[in-house]
This record gives C-alpha cells, sequence and structure tokens, in this order.
C-alpha cells in the first residue's frame, strides 16, 4: 500500500514538474515578458523581465535588446543587460512627469544572428481608470 501510495506521489510530482518548465523552441527563439499589461503613472518607473528562450541552434548568439515600435513622447525603456549572450534582461519603463496620458502598445525586441523577434508590451500611462476604456 506504501509503495502504492509512493509512486502515485511521484507521478503527481512529475507531472507538475513537467508543465512548469519553459519549453524551448525546436529552431529560432522566443521572446517573453513577464507582464504584459503594465501601467506606468507619470514620474514613475515600472520593471518588466524580458526572457529569451534559444534553440540549440541560437544558444550561442549574441542578444541585442530593443524596440521595433516608437514609445510615446515622455516614455524611455532602458534594458540590463542590453547585450550580450544573455537569457532574462530587466527592462525599466520610465514616464516623465508631463509623459502624456494614454494606453500603448509597444513592441520588446531582441535580434540574435541578424533575426529580429518581439514581445508585445500594453502599456497605460496614467492611473488604472485609462486602462479600463
Amino acid at each position: 500500500m506504501k509503495t502504492t501510495l509512493t509512486l502515485f506521489l511521484l507521478l503527481a510530482v512529475s507531472l507538475v514538474m513537467a508543465q512548469k518548465t519553459t519549453e524551448l523552441p525546436r529552431t529560432e527563439f522566443t521572446v517573453n515578458l513577464s507582464e504584459s499589461n503594465v501601467i506606468v503613472k507619470p514620474g514613475e518607473s515600472k520593471k518588466v523581465t524580458v526572457s529569451i528562450a534559444r534553440s540549440k541552434y541560437y544558444a550561442k548568439e549574441k542578444a541585442t535588446l530593443g524596440l521595433l515600435s516608437t514609445p510615446p513622447a515622455g516614455v524611455t525603456i532602458t534594458y540590463s543587460p542590453s547585450e550580450g549572450n544573455i537569457e532574462t534582461s530587466e527592462a525599466t519603463i520610465t514616464a516623465t512627469a508631463d509623459a502624456p496620458a494614454g494606453a500603448y502598445q509597444l513592441v520588446l525586441s531582441a535580434s540574435l544572428n541578424h533575426k529580429k523577434k518581439g514581445a508585445i508590451l500594453k502599456l497605460v500611462v496614467g492611473s488604472d481608470q485609462i486602462a479600463a476604456k
């Protein structure tokens, strides 16, 4: 009876662990964000983790992080680190005190071996009420 219970628990733990592992792409790479919706009040900053999942072919390639879209006036996005053989980077989204309120879509990108891919970040500058519109 104990053996059956132990085997059942091991099977359950294995299934849970298998579901939580990040699946690597078969070819190329993918860009993922820790959050896809961010609200930044004017004069404040928020941080989002940018992750790069690579296939074996791209495992040793140097990545350069950037933007595929233009941020609104008064909004800047910086990465730390911004290039190298990185798996994760922290993007800091900063809105100046006079940044215009509104909802925007930005594409945070990574470039590896002359190929660019990105992930969409829905950015709201202002309050939660703007995000609800």
